[in-house]
């Protein structure tokens, strides 16, 4: 049964007890599997070293101070615009497919967006059928209540009126070039192609050409964000225990697989990206076109940043293994009740430090709390340190995770009881 884990103090009055033991294997070497009643774990590739060979330590110096230099100039460009101007995106650095790079060729100069971060292609028969024309406009819509706000905008709750449908309103503020429009609602309109019960249903977007905003409507999801559900978990007292961080991390694995086949990578993990129905379902959202579109407005060093594999902060190229070292990030985050990269105060390191720890120090790792009677299962401790690789080449990637325990384990927990979880977390009554 899905449940929160509270500390070892008495907890407050309604908090959510405890109701399933947080281990699930011994970890004593000298203890057989057919000791505990267990069957013992198959590992499911070669484990690889989490620290890449010394470099020169002057160059490694250089290569930070310069990295720092350029998140601090992105930071003050950030603060001095509200939006994105004409003629300050280009394709290459919207990172679009080729054939729109193509198209907008004549439209130059630097976002600060990753190169090469968008890495899908769209066939040009298929190109043809996705011209920008949302089914949707501003009038269909009726906005119900405010779910949050942002720098890079707000999600509302809304009603499409024609049907009764209940989506998510999405409002970014972009650029006013209508070439740049085009652009983007083309990719925008090959996520709503992806049909996955681990991703967030993509309905359509459009443009408002008076105020330069995009608005992406979606799939809402009434559970909220994993952030919101953490954050409440840990400020009544309680703590997220393995049963949901497996459910979670196999779900997520699931999506990440499913984007990979259709040439898409996230580039966005993190608990405020990863949604939850009231039904159970976990679900990735802002993928592609749209989570790079809100970086470009909104992003930050200690935000999403902080959740990137060294490979993507140092400017490096990746591939879809670098979504696996965010959820690895995550996934541990949650499990420690703090981020990890973080002082014992619980203090976000400062870009200098962070960096520092996350390219020469030894990585955080999911470890036992004797003081408040928690302990890990070796899968789920295995699953992480194959998910935190520091060498990009080395980690593994979905598909391989795919065959790894805690994958297998999460598909055998209903999500009924990820629905049970969520309910006691908002205290709505118990499903049936």
């Amino acid at each position: 049964m899905a449940s929160l884990i509270p500390p070892r103090q008495r907890p407050r009055e309604g908090v959510p007890k405890l109701t399933l033991p947080i281990i699930s294997k011994p970890d004593d070497p000298s203890q057989k599997p057919e000791d505990s009643g267990q069957v013992e774990e198959p590992t499911i590739m070669p484990i690889h070293s989490h620290v890449l060979p010394g470099e020169d330590a002057k160059d490694q110096k250089d290569e930070l101070q310069d990295m720092v230099r350029r998140v601090k100039i992105f930071n003050d460009k950030s603060k001095q615009v509200n939006r994105l101007s004409l003629g300050s995106l280009n394709a290459n650095d919207l990172n679009l497919s080729e054939e729109t790079k193509a198209r907008s060729s004549e439209v130059s100069t630097a976002a600060g967006l990753q190169p090469n971060a968008m890495q899908r292609t769209v066939s040009a028969p298929d190109y043809a059928l996705m011209e920008p024309q949302s089914l949707l406009r501003a009038g269909d819509l009726e906005v119900l209540e405010s779910l949050g706000e942002g720098a890079s905008g707000e999600v509302a709750k809304a009603r499409i009126k024609s049907t009764g449908l209940i989506i998510a309103r999405k409002t970014i503020v972009t650029s006013p070039d209508p070439v740049i429009h085009r652009q983007l609602l083309r990719e925008l309109n090959v996520n709503q192609s992806c049909r996955s019960e681990y991703i967030v249903q993509y309905y359509g977007a459009f443009f408002e050409p008076d105020n330069a905003i995009i608005t992406i409507c979606m799939e809402f999801c009434e559970g909220g964000s994993m952030d919101a559900i953490y954050r409440c978990t840990k400020a009544r007292g309680g703590r997220i225990g393995e049963k949901i961080l497996i459910k979670l991390a196999g779900s997520i694995i699931h999506g990440l697989d499913y984007l990979y086949e259709k040439r898409i990578i996230h580039r966005d993990v993190k608990p405020s990206n990863i949604l939850v129905t009231r039904e159970g379902l976990i679900k990735l959202c802002d993928f592609g076109v749209a989570g790079e579109l809100i970086d470009s407005v909104a992003g930050t060093f200690t935000g999403t940043s902080s959740y990137m594999a060294p490979e993507r902060i140092m400017g490096h190229p990746y591939n879809v293994s670098s979504d696996v070292w965010s959820l690895g990030i995550t996934v541990l985050e949650l499990a420690m009740n703090r981020f990890p990269f973080a002082k014992d105060n619980q203090e976000i390191l400062g870009p200098i430090d962070f960096l520092t720890t996350l390219l020469n120090e030894p990585l955080p790792r999911l470890e036992d709390e004797l003081a408040h009677n928690i302990k890990w299962s070796r899968a789920l401790r295995d699953f992480l340190d194959r998910c935190l690789v520091r060498e990009g080449t080395a980690r593994a990637t979905p598909r391989a995770l795919l065959h790894h325990p805690v994958v297998k384990r999460s598909e055998a927990i209903p999500n009924s009881d990820m629905a049970r979880f969520i309910a006691m977390v908002w205290r709505w009554p118990p499903p049936t």
